[in-house]
């Protein structure tokens, strides 16, 4: 994980609030599709927490990734479902 920061991160800062980044690898089925950034707005906790991200960039698109149900695995080895909406955000609820 890295720390939270203030950056202008897709309107995160728009509400003024912090930002946590991860560099998390991509994965589609049984394929790696390779590794993207997202941002969310608070500490992200796989195992307890439902969450919301944004995908940085626009590799998603390209992946064609848009409204699909994904992987994403941090860097600890962890892996959480995910659905990818309009604008690259991201969708994680736990049972």
């Amino acid at each position: 994980m890295v720390e939270p920061n203030n950056d202008d991160v897709m309107g995160l800062m728009e509400k003024n609030i912090r930002t946590y980044h991860y560099y998390v690898e991509v994965i589609d089925g049984d394929q790696m599709l390779g590794y993207v950034s997202i941002a969310a707005e608070s500490e992200i906790v796989i195992d307890s927490a439902n969450w919301e991200g944004r995908i940085l960039g626009s590799d998603y698109l390209v992946w064609g990734l848009n409204h699909r149900k994904i992987q994403l695995r941090f860097q600890d080895g962890t892996i959480a479902e995910v659905v990818v909406r309009s604008g690259g955000k991201i969708i994680c609820r736990t049972p």
